[in-house]
């Protein structure tokens, strides 16, 4: 058996070697991109569930393309939890570019009846949103974590 101080040592450099090479996958002075929500159209209703269908405009603000392998993510809609998604489809975005990409989430029936109580509120014209989790990119090694807001307008732009 191994002196307690060898041990302890041995674990030390293991986690600083794995520290390190997680460091690594990722290009050095590169950030992670930026994720907003520009569409939400609803698919299909059942009983306890709902999906949807969002847009999402992914921008890279590197030098350098970005390969997205995947996301999971969540929705909240005037700070209720909404909806929940994840998506393996591949996208490639451009150094210093953006790209539109469609996932499906899906809510269950007390979200979509949170949303439907704050509807009746007359003076609410706008929602409010927070989309967050994490995304893969080829080469970063783990998941880098998202946070983005905004605001989705409910009526037209005459009122």
């Amino acid at each position: 058996m191994l002196p307690r101080s060898l041990s302890l040592r041995a674990l030390s450099m293991l986690l600083i070697v794995l520290l390190l090479s997680g460091c690594a996958a990722m290009r050095p002075g590169a950030e992670p991109p930026r994720i907003h929500l520009v569409g939400l159209q609803m698919q299909q209703v059942e009983l306890f569930e709902q999906r949807y269908r969002l847009t999402l405009r992914i921008q890279n603000p590197n030098d350098f393309a970005l390969n997205i392998r995947g996301l999971d993510f969540r929705v909240d809609i005037n700070d209720e939890r909404f909806a929940e998604g994840v998506s393996n489809r591949p996208l490639e975005v451009p150094g210093f570019g953006e790209a539109l990409t469609e996932v499906e989430v899906s809510s269950s029936l007390w979200s979509l009846a949170r949303q439907f109580r704050d509807l009746g509120d007359s003076r609410l014209e706008r929602m409010t949103y927070r989309l967050h989790g994490r995304i893969a990119v080829t080469g970063w090694g783990l998941p880098v974590q998202f946070d983005s807001s905004g605001e989705l307008g409910l009526l037209g732009p005459g009122r």
